[in-house]
């Protein structure tokens, strides 16, 4: 065995160290401390992983709503609107407005034919008569078909004109009223005007003889819920 203090080597029945003088301890008092000497320490707990935060793709709902306001709100309607003008309805005059017209040109050509026949003439002279009879009726037809009411997002327009053409619009904002006016043979075959009121014209607007003229103004007072 060794001595405790100096490590000096020592007999087994030594009590005193013969080098520093100092009491030997017994084997059996060392033993212990010797065992709690050389026992291993407890093991060390296991490192964690350092906690790296997450991170969401999407940003938070707060900040999205302050970046994006909501672009409807109040008043947002009309601008937008303005902005991207798009066609309601367009439409023109109805064809009855002529039909007496074309009948009447059918009457006297018939008439013109039968004398020029009855008479042995040339029928050159019955083919002329019916040319000029009929260009009056031709004439309104094409002037019928170049008027165009139209409605859009903002205002109602009307153009006419064959060669030189002509356009009246109101915005929607001026538009005071609309009315209808039938009368009763126009009520009878669908036929009637709308009366466009604004206080930007002088006299109302005239949409004349449209079929269904009621449908078309109740069109246009819907449109006017988002400006007035």
């Amino acid at each position: 065995m060794y001595c405790h203090r100096c490590g000096n080597r020592l007999a087994s029945e030594s009590l005193y160290c013969n080098r520093c003088g100092s009491k030997v301890e017994s084997q059996s008092a060392t033993a212990p401390r010797r065992a709690a000497h050389l026992a291993a320490p407890p093991p060390r707990p296991a490192r964690r992983a350092p906690t790296v935060p997450s991170f969401s793709d999407q940003e938070p709902v707060e900040e999205y709503e302050e970046d994006y306001p909501d672009r409807y709100a109040e008043g947002d309607y009309r601008e937008d609107s303005a902005d991207e003008e798009r066609v309601i309805f367009e439409i023109t005059p109805a064809f009855y407005e002529i039909v007496p017209a074309y009948l009447w040109a059918a009457v006297l050509s018939l008439i013109v034919t039968a004398v020029v026949a009855y008479a042995r003439g040339n029928l050159l002279f019955a083919v002329i008569g019916a040319a000029i009879f009929f260009i009056m009726p031709i004439i309104r037809h094409i002037r019928l078909k170049h008027t165009v009411y139209t409605l859009t997002t903002t205002k109602v327009e009307i153009r006419s004109g064959i060669f030189s053409k002509s356009a009246q619009s109101i915005p929607l904002r001026h538009i005071q009223d609309v009315t209808v006016s039938e009368t009763l043979k126009e009520r009878v075959i669908g036929i009637g005007d709308v009366l466009i009121d604004s206080a930007a014209l002088d006299s109302k607007m005239v949409m004349n003889n449209i079929k269904s003229p009621r449908k078309y103004a109740d069109t246009i007072l819907d449109q006017l819920q988002y400006w007035n």
